[in-house]
């Protein structure tokens, strides 16, 4: 079968285009944590893009942050998109105190040291965090 000189490169950016378009239509989760078991009342879920998950790693790092904050449910972390998706009990824990465990001091267990500005909330709910 002959195919013109053009077809090649022709498919070529179709399926990088198709690649990089699906890339944004699908998302995997990094990290999964589920923190408090199962109780009854209202939920909520705030979605925060936080600078510093960037991979596995930083993300898992990034969901110890919150073992400690009563309250918080779950946190699904997608790390290719910076992005913490936290499942929480409102009557418990409010947004402002996930956003300053995600942004305290953390704890570098291969030094014993306390790492300072590793992670900082750029932006809650599709809303600029500063704002």
């Amino acid at each position: 079968m002959k195919m013109t000189p053009w077809a090649v490169p022709a498919l070529v950016v179709f399926f990088a285009a198709l690649g990089i378009g699906g890339a944004r239509l699908l998302a995997v989760p990094s990290v999964v944590r589920d923190y408090a078991p199962a109780r009854p009342g209202p939920r909520q879920t705030v979605v925060l893009v936080v600078d510093g998950v960037k991979c596995a790693d930083t993300a898992e790092r990034a969901a110890n942050q919150l073992k400690d904050v009563p309250g918080v449910v779950r946190l699904v972390a997608y790390a290719s998109r910076n992005r913490l998706d936290v499942t929480f009990l409102p009557e418990m824990a409010g947004v402002e105190a996930i956003r300053a465990a995600i942004e305290g001091p953390v704890y570098d267990e291969s030094s014993g040291e306390y790492l300072f500005g590793v992670y900082k909330v750029v932006e809650v709910d599709g809303v600029e965090a500063g704002k």
